[in-house]
């Protein structure tokens, strides 16, 4: 009778485990992982518009190599006219090095935004494995919205850039 429940106890042990494996097989399919996620949105508040930012770093390999870093923005327009906002943004390293931009949903095109609506876009980086590996955060500028469309007017910018650096690790 002991020996009955020692196998079946056993038994259970090899399913738990066959299990388990199989849910690792099937999160890693795709070859990415989250490396570094944002706790909380960054917020960026100008006059009237709210940009909400979450971002996450992806490894794509298990091989060393390059990690992708996505951003997810919100853009909510409480003004009382269209704004318009160009998801275009500059990232560095400390040392001022560009990291280069691979897609946006919007294609560095302008969105607009009617009064009292949001809207959402992503945009994705590239960080070479070495810049990763070398630095714990990275500078992100964030442009401002305007009231003109295709504008860079100061008089049309509903606020002023932001600039945050953004830990990685």
């Amino acid at each position: 009778m002991k020996k009955r429940w020692i196998l079946m106890f056993v038994f259970i042990l090899v399913l738990a485990a066959c299990g388990k494996e199989v849910e690792e097989a099937i999160t890693e399919t795709d070859g990415s992982s989250t490396v570094f996620e944002s706790e909380e949105p960054l917020t960026h508040h100008m006059e009237g518009v709210t940009l909400n930012l979450d971002y996450k770093i992806q490894k794509v390999s298990a091989e060393p190599g390059e990690l992708i870093l996505e951003i997810s923005g919100n853009i909510k327009n409480e003004f009382s006219q269209i704004v318009y906002y160009t998801p275009e943004f500059t990232i560095q390293t400390p040392d001022q090095e560009d990291i280069e931009q691979l897609s946006s949903s919007v294609e560095n095109e302008q969105i607009m935004v009617n009064p009292q609506m949001e809207t959402t876009f992503n945009v994705s980086y590239l960080i070479p494995q070495h810049i990763y590996d070398e630095n714990t955060s990275l500078n992100l500028l964030v442009p401002a919205a305007f009231k003109e469309p295709e504008s860079e007017s100061s008089g049309d910018a509903l606020g002023d850039t932001a600039n945050w650096e953004i830990p990685i690790k």
